[in-house]
């Protein structure tokens, strides 16, 4: 610890209640809930790039929360499918304070702000089946928000929107072995930063999916090409925990995933997702304004990467009580955050595990980066934070 003053306390709280009517062909069920959390923390980190944080000096965090919401909705069974429609709604306000200090002193103002968000949403959800084999789902909802935010010293700012998300989607069982199926949806999330700007749109994806899987006994093997275009692409830096908004992207690839047994005792699985991510639409200004704007439009988007994968044999004796794993998992090349058109080498990582249950109690004991490969966790804006070395782990868990 570099500040002998530095420490503090969390608090979280969570309180529920559910009911659930089942009356002849309907189920109707329904959940209030409340959340509590309080936050309040003095930390010194060495000069880095991070927000409001790496200064050198101490820094006092004080951050409350409080939430309230409700969700309900009722399910009919069909002859052939079921219906369900529903509502939920939500309520949440956070105070949030920062400070520079000496010695839990408050020396300066940081940031700090008082917020609110509500949120309510009508939702609908079916499937049906139109044959033995052939499976559709219907589905969709419609989400309002509205957002308050008052900076300290500063007048109130307030924002809303509202988003409609559809899907489809229909599973076709060809034999009794091969299936194939497909999905189109709408997705949305809130855009990090929200609180200091609610005009801030949400980010929203189309999503499109296509897949096939064959299942042979013990075994199966599926792979799925996909699509998807993201508006309002937020561009986040790992390393000072900044964000930007605007532009647009789209990501594409194929994802594989098998397990095979290679024997009674032996088992090959693992999966692998091929992406070709990249910018549809994006310009990027510098933070200071002294450099010209820069598109990149058809370029990577930033972290990434062109694949990743895993892939693990395992040997389990029969009628033993324990199995080994050797494995492997692979990162492939990707772009680094603020760094347009470069891109970085991929990586393979290789390890191992004993498991074993004796007495009632599970085990696990094994090996991380088991020939202490050196690899980056993170590049971003011509920084590298290292990958952790070769490292042993053991956990051990028993129910009572």
């Amino acid at each position: 610890m570099s500040n002998r003053t530095d420490g503090g306390q969390k608090r979280r709280a969570q309180e529920r209640a559910s009911i659930r009517v089942i009356t002849g062909s309907m189920l109707w069920r329904s959940t209030v809930y409340a959340t509590q959390s309080h936050w309040h923390l003095f930390l010194t980190i060495p000069p880095a790039g991070g927000l409001f944080e790496g200064s050198g000096s101490q820094t006092e965090e004080l951050d409350d929360r409080y939430g309230f919401g409700a969700t309900s909705a009722a399910t009919w069974l069909l002859p052939k499918g079921e219906f369900t429609v529903g509502g939920e709604a939500r309520w949440d306000h956070s105070q949030y304070d920062n400070w520079f200090t000496t010695d839990r002193r408050r020396d300066s103002t940081q940031a700090g702000f008082t917020a609110s968000q509500g949120a309510g949403a009508l939702f609908v959800d079916s499937h049906f089946d139109l044959s033995d084999r052939l499976r559709v789902d219907l589905g969709g909802r419609a989400d309002a928000f509205s957002t308050r935010t008052t900076p300290t010293g500063e007048e109130r700012a307030t924002g809303s929107t509202g988003v409609l998300s559809p899907k489809v989607g229909a599973r076709w069982q060809l034999t009794e072995a091969v299936s194939t199926h497909m999905n189109v949806s709408r997705g949305f999330r809130s855009t990090d930063g929200i609180v200091e700007d609610p005009t801030l749109p949400v980010i929203t994806a189309w999503a499109y999916e296509w897949g096939a899987r064959y299942d042979a006994g013990r075994g199966f093997v599926s792979g799925t090409l996909f699509r998807m275009n993201v508006s309002n692409e937020q561009t986040f830096d790992p390393i000072t925990g900044n964000s930007s908004s605007g532009g647009s992207s789209r990501r594409q690839g194929v994802e594989l995933q098998w397990a095979a047994p290679l024997g009674d005792e032996w088992s090959f699985a693992g999966q692998w997702t091929f992406n070709d991510a990249r910018y549809t639409h994006l310009t990027l200004v510098s933070e200071e304004g002294d450099e010209p704007p820069e598109a990149v439009d058809g370029l990577r988007v930033y972290n990434t990467a062109e694949y990743v994968g895993a892939a693990s044999v395992a040997y389990a004796p029969a009628g033993a009580s324990w199995h080994a794993r050797v494995g492997g998992n692979w990162v492939g090349p990707y772009s680094p955050f603020d760094e347009p058109g470069v891109l970085t080498g991929g990586y393979g990582l290789m390890q191992a595990s004993l498991s074993f249950t004796f007495a009632g109690t599970d085990a696990n004991i094994g090996v991380r980066n088991l020939l202490d490969r050196a690899y980056p966790e993170i590049i971003a804006g011509h920084k590298i934070a290292p990958g952790q070395p070769r490292s042993a782990f053991l956990s051990i868990r028993r129910a009572f």
